[in-house]
C-alpha cells in the first residue's frame, strides 16, 4: 500500500512574504494582528511567526517598521474597533497620500488617470482602509489625458537638456482649453527649451526659454498638447544659467521664484514698504520678507521682488488700505496709474 505524497513545508522566504503581505493588506497604526491571527492564516506554527515578526522588527523591510501595538499605545485611537497586535507602518502616511492624491487633482488628469494614480497611491500607503476618502477626487472640467506622459517627457527633456515641441492651449467661449492657432489657423507649434518644473499658486509650470522670446517664461503644463522633445541631448538654443542676473554664475531657480508671487520675468529689485495691522499677507506670499516693528501694529518691511508682480499682490489688498508701497518710485507710479485708471472705469456717470 503506497502512502500519499507529503505535503512541502514553506520556505523560509515564502513565510516572509506571506507575512509582509498580511501585515500590508490587514493592519494599521491602530489595527494588528496576533502572532495566533497569523499563524492561522499561513499554516505554520505560532513559535515560528513570532521569531520571523521579531527578525522584521529588527530589519525594517523596506525602511517599514514592524511594530506591536499595546493597548496603551491605542489609549487615544480615532477608530472605533482599535485592535492591539502585530503591524506594518504604511509607505506613506495619511497625510503625505493626502497631498499626493490633492497633487494628482490639480494636474487636470482625467477620470482614468486619476483612478489609476489613486490606485497607486493604496498601494504605496498599505491595503488597510485607513485610506477611506481618496477615492472621492472630482475630475477637473478641463483634464488633459497627456498631462502624466508629458511629466515624463518633460522630466526626460531637462535631465537630457533637450529642446522640446508642443501646442499651447487657451479657453474658448464656453471654458473649454483648445489649442492657440497660427496665422493660418492652424494649432500653432512652439519650440522651447525646458529647465525646471514647479509648482506655484495651485499651478504646474514649467520654467523654460521660448525660442521665440528673448526671457523666461512660465507655462502651465495641463495646456500642452501633442509634446514631442528633440532626439539630440544638449540641443537647448539657451541655457538657464544664461538668464542669471550676474553673469557667469549658477541660476537660482527657487530664489528667482520666491522673487515672483506670480510668475512673470524681468528682474527683481528691492522693495521697501509699511505694513499696518497683520504680516500674514507678507510672509504668505514673501518668506525672505526683512521686518522692523515700529509700533504695536506697524512694520517697515524690505524684500526683493518684481515689480510687476510685487503690483499684482499689492493691489490684492488695496481695499484693506494696510499696506503702503515707499520704494521704488517706479513701482508707486505704477500703483498710482492702475489707481486712476480704474477710477476712470468704475466713476459714477
Amino acid at each position: 500500500m503506497s502512502s500519499s505524497p507529503l505535503t512541502a513545508a514553506p520556505s523560509t522566504a515564502q513565510i516572509v512574504i506571506e507575512i509582509l503581505e498580511l501585515l500590508d493588506s490587514r493592519t494599521d497604526s491602530e489595527h494588528g494582528l496576533t502572532a495566533i491571527e497569523i499563524s492561522k492564516s499561513i499554516g505554520v506554527s505560532e513559535k515560528t511567526v513570532r521569531g520571523h515578526l521579531k527578525a522584521l522588527h529588527d530589519m525594517q523591510p523596506f525602511g517599514r517598521r514592524v511594530e506591536h501595538l499595546e493597548r496603551r499605545d491605542l489609549a487615544k485611537a480615532e477608530s472605533v474597533d482599535p485592535k492591539p497586535g502585530w503591524y506594518i507602518e504604511p509607505v506613506f502616511d495619511t497625510a503625505q497620500m493626502r497631498l499626493l492624491a490633492d497633487g494628482a487633482a490639480l494636474s487636470h488628469s482625467d477620470g482614468e488617470y486619476l483612478q489609476d494614480l489613486i490606485a497607486k497611491i493604496y498601494t504605496f500607503a498599505g491595503r488597510s482602509g485607513q485610506l477611506r476618502g481618496l477615492n472621492q477626487l472630482a475630475t477637473p472640467k478641463n483634464y488633459n489625458t497627456e498631462f502624466l506622459n508629458n511629466i515624463e517627457l518633460l522630466n526626460d527633456a531637462i535631465e537630457h537638456e533637450r529642446a522640446i515641441r508642443f501646442h499651447y492651449c487657451t479657453y474658448d467661449i464656453n471654458g473649454n482649453l483648445v489649442p492657440r492657432l497660427d496665422s493660418s489657423s492652424s494649432p500653432k507649434e512652439y519650440r522651447v527649451d525646458p529647465y525646471h518644473l514647479m509648482y506655484k499658486n495651485s499651478k504646474y509650470y514649467l520654467i523654460c526659454h521660448m525660442h521665440q522670446h528673448d526671457s523666461l517664461s512660465y507655462l502651465h503644463v495641463e495646456r500642452f498638447r501633442g509634446l514631442t522633445m528633440s532626439s539630440t541631448d544638449h540641443s537647448l538654443k539657451r541655457t538657464l544659467d544664461s538668464f542669471s542676473p550676474v553673469p557667469g554664475t549658477p541660476f537660482n531657480v527657487t530664489q528667482h521664484m520666491n522673487e515672483r508671487p506670480y510668475p512673470m520675468n524681468g528682474k527683481a529689485v528691492p522693495i521697501h514698504m509699511r505694513i499696518k495691522g497683520t504680516l500674514e499677507p507678507l510672509y504668505d506670499w514673501f518668506d525672505q520678507a526683512t521686518v522692523t516693528q515700529i509700533s504695536d501694529a506697524e512694520y517697515d518691511v524690505h524684500i526683493v521682488a518684481n515689480e510687476r508682480a510685487t503690483l499684482w499682490w499689492a493691489l490684492q489688498y488695496a481695499d484693506s488700505h494696510f499696506i503702503e508701497i515707499l520704494e521704488p518710485q517706479s513701482l508707486r507710479t505704477m500703483l498710482h496709474d492702475t489707481g486712476q485708471s480704474l477710477t476712470q472705469m468704475y466713476q459714477e456717470p
